[in-house]
């Protein structure tokens, strides 16, 4: 028998809002979810799925809440980190709710994943401080001979863009010398970027996924919106550290935004 991959789904940035009837720069976020939670209906049953941050765009328990509802016709684990827009502590009083959970180390059979809070409080930017530093290499030491998936919210790399290298993870390079020191990790999954972009630091792959809402232009100088999808990433991860990875989207459904928008 071929080996079996682990099979996960990440879905990122969100935004949903108090208000199901309220929309972000002119997408309705609870419409497009509903769009992207529909082809995943559709698609290979995940093991998991990761959401990946900004889950709320106003940080309301009604949000958080109803997110959970929506998740519950997945009857598989859940797992979040928070974004620049969601509120910890919130989230802290909401979860656990029905399958989705605030675990933030999964041991798995030749595999760990390690999620991070890369929130800094009242700042758009990222930050890894001490505390989620430690419980990685903790992490990572206490099982060196899983291979290894890191997962936060904000992005450990330049994607290409001016305004948005400049809202990475202000301390990324702290953050790669202490992976440098574990092989075993093999990914980082990321969001923040409401964009599709991928690529390779050492031997780490790095991947981030489209918004479920609002998709921000690729190679822009200055804020602005694509006209793509939303979507989701799928990844498989096997036994011998190898992974698969592609992004479906919601090709039905691309809502209608403020071209003219310069941020949110």
């Amino acid at each position: 028998m071929g080996d079996v991959p682990l099979h996960i789904v990440q879905i990122s940035d969100i935004h949903l809002f108090r208000d199901k009837r309220k929309s972000l720069l002119g997408v309705n976020t609870q419409e497009s979810f509903e769009a992207v939670l529909s082809v995943l209906k559709s698609d290979k049953k995940p093991d998991l799925i990761l959401l990946s941050g900004d889950l709320s765009q106003d940080s309301s328990e009604e949000s958080y809440e109803r997110l959970a509802d929506m998740l519950k016709e997945f009857p598989i684990p859940i797992y979040y980190v928070p974004g620049n827009h969601d509120d910890s502590k919130v989230m802290s009083q909401v979860y656990p709710s029905g399958n989705l959970t605030h675990h933030r180390h999964i041991v798995l059979k030749n595999w760990h994943i390690i999620l991070l809070d890369s929130h800094k409080l009242n700042a758009v930017e990222g930050y890894l401080d001490r505390m989620q530093l430690s419980f990685m290499q903790h992490c990572l030491q206490m099982y060196p001979e899983h291979h290894a998936l890191v997962v936060f919210h904000h992005q450990p790399v330049p994607v290409g863009s001016a305004w948005l290298d400049r809202l990475g993870v202000e301390n990324a390079e702290e953050l790669w010398q202490i992976l440098a020191r574990f092989p075993s990790v093999r990914t980082i999954l990321f969001g923040h970027v409401h964009q599709q972009h991928e690529g390779k630091k050492g031997e780490i792959h790095y991947y981030s996924t489209p918004s479920t809402c609002i998709q921000f232009k690729r190679k822009s100088v200055d804020f602005a919106l694509e006209e793509l999808a939303p979507g989701y990433r799928w990844v498989e991860l096997y036994s011998d550290g190898s992974i698969k990875t592609e992004v479906k989207r919601a090709a039905h459904y691309v809502g209608v935004f403020d071209e003219s928008a310069t941020g949110y």
